[in-house]
């Protein structure tokens, strides 16, 4: 399964979209698409420390976490997770450990944060 290339205007157009559009834009790509990005290490995936949870970045295409990768995380590199997968296996698992999800962070680092209870009910 392929990643869509996203021109510049595309990645420009998601970038300037508010938080709650780029998630509803991510809810919409990853049952379109069939898949969701993260960023991974040799360590493991990249959870990131909000101050108070533990979040998983979740991407819509792989260019968009390689982007984010590149600015903050170079260590990292995007991992693209099957949709069924994700929803059967890891959100599951992530609800048991009380983890949230941060939902297709702009640049900025700006996204809504959710729990992965939560984020479970839009599948």
């Amino acid at each position: 399964m392929s990643d869509i290339e996203l021109s510049t205007s595309q990645i420009s157009a998601i970038e300037s979209m508010s938080d709650q559009v780029r998630y509803d834009y991510l809810i919409s790509q990853m049952k379109n698409q069939g898949k969701v990005w993260t960023l991974a290490d040799d360590e493991g995936c990249l959870m990131v420390h909000t101050g108070q949870e533990n979040a998983l970045v979740l991407f819509s295409h792989e260019q968009l976490a390689q982007l984010w990768a590149k600015q903050d995380h170079p260590q990292c590199k995007p991992l693209m997770i099957d949709f069924e997968v994700f929803v059967q296996k890891w959100l599951p698992g992530m609800q048991a450990d009380e983890h949230f999800v941060a939902l297709l962070p702009n640049l900025n680092g700006d996204s809504l944060l959710e729990s992965a209870e939560d984020f479970a009910q839009n599948f």
